[in-house]
């Protein structure tokens, strides 16, 4: 397996979302691959954040805001056809009655 492959796999790996075969051969190759085992070493040890910073957050206000306004306004818009196709086919089944 590919470095490349590798440490795209291990955070599944480090939490154990893998299959048995996966697993294994990540494990053979950590044991021979220096820079893998070292970014996999990096990753296994839980840091701390110095001096109380504080954790950015994953989105700027703005970018939430503009992402909620999308997604909602993609929610309306499915809704408002789903509505006008229910009432299309009630009008047409009342013509035809």
């Amino acid at each position: 397996m590919t470095c490349f492959l590798v440490r795209d796999l291990l955070p599944l790996y480090l939490e154990g979302d893998c299959k048995r075969e996966t697993e294994h051969i990540i494990e053979e190759h950590l044991k021979t691959c220096g820079s893998c085992s070292e970014m996999y070493n990096m990753m296994a040890e839980p840091f701390e954040l110095v001096g109380g910073q504080a954790v950015e957050e994953a989105f700027m206000p703005e970018e939430e805001m503009r992402f909620k306004q999308r997604y909602y306004g993609l929610l309306i818009v499915k809704a408002a056809c789903w509505f006008g196709a229910a009432v299309a086919v009630m009008l047409m089944i009342k013509l035809l009655i």
